[in-house]
């Protein structure tokens, strides 16, 4: 009878375990941890801490190669500026906004990150060949917005500049001071659109809308302005791909680097 007993109570501790382990488990399928380590020579080391989309960081490094804040601007370089990453608007939608726009407010915004890529990052090829590119690809989203704010008020700054080399028929349309062509090349525009749009119908709907409204010349000169010759222009701006190498590089820097991140 004792035997019988020790037996049941057993069983009953080993689904008990079985159960917990399985709720502990089933706990943890939200996030994944990951550890990577790099080699290095032995030295004073840090910890420093960075999040991406999904994961939060935390990387042991050498604190003898390279200091916290040349990480920090690192990071910065890296992660944070990324795009060009000027969010001054200068494609507005309306009126209002086009009287909204401010070129003072964009080259604030430009000066503050140019002088953020000014500050000490790790030295290395790789950061500092970034480093330029970033800058160069700064410069060309600054000068693009610029000239896409001025033309607002003055559209013969859409001629005779690099970005607008292959958008004449916007550049033409734009800088004259004739409706019907204007009229005629948003219409153009809207072909072209219309093609590469999930509902065909419903966006030639939205721009017969708009082409028959009181305000048709301004809602030509919006249009061709963001969709045809901003996305024109922008095409000849410098634009950094991003490969995830940058990812890696920056996680080269550590001599480990754990990774806790939510599933996508």
């Amino acid at each position: 009878m004792k035997q019988t007993l020790l037996v049941f109570l057993s069983t009953i501790l080993l689904l008990s375990c079985s159960d917990k382990q399985k709720k502990q488990t089933d706990e943890k399928e939200e996030t994944t941890t990951s550890t990577t380590e790099n080699s290095t020579t032995s030295g004073k080391t840090a910890i420093f801490k960075w999040d991406t989309e999904l994961c939060a960081n935390t990387g042991t490094y050498d604190s003898e190669k390279y200091t916290e804040e040349e990480l920090k601007n690192t990071y910065a370089l890296w992660f944070t500026h990324s795009g060009g990453n000027l969010s001054t608007n200068s494609s507005p939608s309306s009126q209002d906004e086009i009287d909204k726009l401010s070129l003072s407010d964009l080259t604030a915004e430009y000066n503050e990150i140019k002088a953020s890529y000014d500050k000490k990052i790790v030295s290395s090829p790789y950061w500092e060949k970034l480093k330029a590119e970033k800058l160069h690809e700064l410069k060309d989203t600054y000068e693009l917005k610029k000239i896409a704010i001025e033309a607002y008020s003055n559209p013969s700054v859409l001629l005779n500049n690099r970005f607008s080399k292959n958008c004449t028929e916007y550049t033409k349309a734009l800088t004259s001071n004739d409706s019907i062509l204007m009229l005629k090349t948003w219409n153009n525009l809207a072909e072209k659109q219309k093609k590469n749009n999930g509902s065909p119908q419903e966006f030639m709907k939205r721009h017969l809308e708009k082409y028959n409204s009181k305000d048709r010349v301004l809602n030509a000169k919006l249009e061709l302005m963001t969709y045809g010759w901003w996305n024109c222009a922008n095409a000849a701006a410098f634009k950094i791909n991003d490969d995830g190498t940058m990812a890696k590089e920056f996680a080269k820097l550590f001599i480990k680097v754990t990774s806790e991140c939510d599933e996508p």
